[in-house]
C-alpha cells in the first residue's frame, strides 16, 4: 500500500513567515547519477545548508543542452545572499529564476534551435518557516511523523488531465504523455513560478528530487528509505534504488533534516 501523499500547508504568501525565535537548524545531503540509460547527466543540485537553500534542476531531455540550463539555475540560485527575511529570500529566488529564464530564451533564440530548458524545485528555510518554489515536475516531499506528503504539483500534461478528471494518478505512471511539461525555465517569458510556505517542525525531513527518482521508486519506497537512514546514506540509497529499478532517466535527490537547535550533531548525518 502506497504511503499517503496529501498536499497541505499554507499557500505562498502565508502569514507569519520568518517570525518567532530561531530554534531550528538543518543538516542535508545530496546525490545524483546519470542512470542506466542516458549518457549525459542533465540534472544539477544545490546543497547550501549555510544559506538555508537547496534546489534540484532537471534539464529537459530531448532539448539542446539541458545540462547547461540546469547548471545555470543552480549557479544563479547559489549567488543569492544570505537570507534576512523569508519573504525577501523567496523573491530573490524568483528573481534569480527570471534572470536565468531570460538568458536561456535569448541563447536559444541566438542559436535558432530548440528550447534550452529545465525544471526546478527550490527550498529556502529561515527561522521556523520555509518557502518552496518550483517550475515543472521536479518535486518536494515532506516526511513528518512517518507520513510522506507531496508538497508540489507537477506542471505536466498528465497532471492537467488528472485535475480535469480525465486520468487517475495510477493511470498516469506509464502514460504516453508523462514526459510532456506545460512549464519550464527557458520556455517562455515571463516565467510563472509556483510557491508555498510551510511551517517547520523539529524532526521534519524534506526531499527534493528529479522525476528520475519518483518515476522509479514508489511513494511507499520513498517513505521507507526516508524514514530509516541519515541524510548522506539516504540520498545514496534513494539514487541506487532508482537505478536498480531501471534508471531510465538521470536521478537526483536532496534530503534536508530539520533539527532542534539544541540537539547534538550526529556525525553520521
Amino acid at each position: 500500500m502506497a504511503a499517503p501523499v496529501i498536499p497541505q500547508g499554507e499557500p505562498w504568501g502565508g502569514s507569519g513567515a520568518g517570525s518567532g525565535p530561531v530554534a531550528l537548524r538543518w543538516v542535508s545531503a545530496a546525490a545524483t547519477d546519470v542512470g542506466r540509460v542516458r549518457s549525459v547527466n542533465q540534472d544539477a543540485y544545490l546543497d547550501r545548508p549555510d544559506l538555508g537553500l537547496w534546489a534540484v534542476a532537471d534539464g529537459m531531455g530531448g532539448h539542446s543542452d539541458g545540462a547547461l540550463a540546469s547548471r545555470a539555475i543552480v549557479e544563479g540560485l547559489g549567488q543569492i545572499p544570505h537570507p534576512r527575511r523569508l519573504g525577501t529570500s523567496g523573491r530573490a529566488v524568483r528573481e534569480a529564476l527570471q534572470r536565468v529564464n531570460q538568458g536561456l530564451i535569448e541563447r536559444a533564440s541566438a542559436l535558432q534551435g530548440d528550447i534550452i530548458g529545465s525544471t526546478v524545485v527550490a527550498l529556502v528555510a529561515l527561522g521556523r518557516h520555509c518557502a518552496i518554489l518550483w517550475v515543472g515536475d521536479s518535486r518536494a516531499y515532506r516526511l513528518r511523523d512517518g507520513v510522506l506528503t507531496q508538497l508540489t504539483t507537477d506542471h505536466s500534461q498528465v497532471q492537467a488531465m488528472i485535475d480535469a478528471d480525465l486520468l487517475t494518478p495510477e493511470q498516469s505512471d506509464n502514460h504516453a504523455l508523462s514526459n510532456v511539461l506545460l512549464r519550464a525555465v527557458g520556455s517562455e517569458s515571463p516565467l510563472e513560478v509556483d510557491g508555498r510556505i510551510e511551517r517547520l517542525r523539529a524532526a521534519d525531513r524534506y526531499l527534493l528530487c528529479s522525476d528520475g527518482l519518483f518515476r522509479e521508486v514508489s511513494s511507499a519506497g520513498l517513505a521507507t528509505t526516508l524514514g530509516r537512514l541519515p541524510p548522506a546514506e539516504c540520498v545514496r540509497a534513494l539514487v541506487q534504488q532508482a537505478c536498480d529499478a531501471g534508471g531510465r532517466d538521470n536521478v537526483t535527490a536532496v534530503v534536508i533534516d530539520v533539527l532542534d537547535a539544541a540537539a547534538p550533531t550526529d556525525a553520521s548525518a
